[in-house]
């Protein structure tokens, strides 16, 4: 317990001042309550009304000097991140992925209860059928589901958006919080266009992702993942260009390969992340697609930032009611006095 205002405790120094006065109130014309006749000649109770006149004003002075009670709490917040996750539907990526039918990472959540049909229309890997053709479209598909059950158990306040790219980027959902809607709306496994373009021809897929960002983004963290098959090569001035905007916007890339061709080669799009410090990972089985997501998702944690604080609460009201509550008494007490 402490006092905010310990100064008002000096003025319990004037009691004997007003007690000296009270007993000289006579003295002016007013009745004293020492002087009335009482037939029971108890002294206490002559005094009592000024006894609790006393306690009433020390009372009022512990309330006016504000004790309080101090605690420290923890206080934990989680930093939230902006995720976009760029997928390459060029018709290369309907070719066929070797490796058996992976199953879910993450397990069952609200949302597979929530959306049993529909997730099984969505997700090969809840598919009964295992004749399904496992293309590298489909086990992104399969790969991004599993990704976003698992923003959405840990439930730390990520957004999630969905960017579709071959020539041309075009988002198949804005950046959102509510998870439940993408998981249910996210529908791509079957959409192949034509050729991948990285960004040689502006703009590209990350051109699209940092314009995303800047017009809608919230998080300090935000995170491109980048999943292609696309041997695109990228221009010198593209290269600049797309370096320059990655850094200046602090955006961490992560570029998934899958296929041959970028399990075996450093490709430009591979090169690029190496230059702006993100991370390429090389897929060439179709379970692997599913752990790549994991790793980056461990990586990726929100940031949580746990600090103490001081906190107070105030007490001074017990104080102020019993001021009130003695005054009362004194009163009662000498009006019973007076009236004997």
């Amino acid at each position: 317990m402490v006092l905010s205002q310990p100064m008002w405790l000096l003025a319990i120094l004037l009691l004997p001042v007003l007690w000296i006065a009270l007993r000289r109130v006579g003295k002016f014309g007013i009745t004293r309550v020492d002087a009335a006749p009482v037939s029971y000649g108890s002294r206490f109770l002559l005094v009592l009304p000024r006894v609790l006149l006393a306690l009433s004003f020390v009372a009022l002075c512990l309330a006016l000097a504000r004790p309080q009670r101090v605690y420290f709490e923890a206080d934990q917040s989680t930093q939230s991140r902006d995720i976009i996750i760029a997928v390459d539907r060029s018709g290369s990526m309907g070719a066929p992925m070797p490796g058996e039918m992976p199953t879910s990472i993450v397990g069952e959540t609200d949302l597979d209860r929530e959306y049993p049909g529909k997730t099984a229309d969505k997700d090969p890997t809840k598919q009964a059928d295992a004749a399904v053709r496992l293309t590298r479209l489909r086990m992104a598909q399969a790969a991004t589901l599993d990704f976003i059950r698992n923003r959405f158990k840990v439930n730390e306040g990520d957004r999630i958006g969905m960017l579709l790219f071959d020539y041309s980027p075009y988002f198949s959902w804005p950046l959102t919080s509510d998870l439940k809607m993408i998981y249910r709306k996210i529908r791509f496994a079957e959409d192949l266009g034509g050729g991948t373009n990285f960004g040689s021809v502006d703009p590209g897929p990350i051109d699209a992702a940092v314009d995303h960002f800047n017009e809608f983004g919230q998080a300090k963290s935000k995170v491109i993942i980048l999943v292609t098959d696309g041997e695109d090569n990228i221009s010198a001035s593209a290269m600049e260009r797309l370096e320059g905007k990655i850094n200046s916007n602090n955006i961490r890339l992560y570029v998934i390969g899958v296929g041959p061709s970028l399990a075996q080669y450093d490709v430009d799009i591979i090169r690029l992340a190496d230059k702006v410090n993100g991370k390429a990972f090389r897929v060439e089985q179709a379970g692997d697609l599913q752990l790549v997501f994991s790793a980056i998702d461990q990586m990726e944690r929100s940031s949580v930032a746990v600090h103490s604080s001081e906190k107070r609460d105030e007490r001074f009201a017990a104080f102020a009611m019993a001021a009130i509550l003695l005054l009362l008494m004194a009163g009662f007490a000498e009006a019973i006095i007076l009236n004997q």
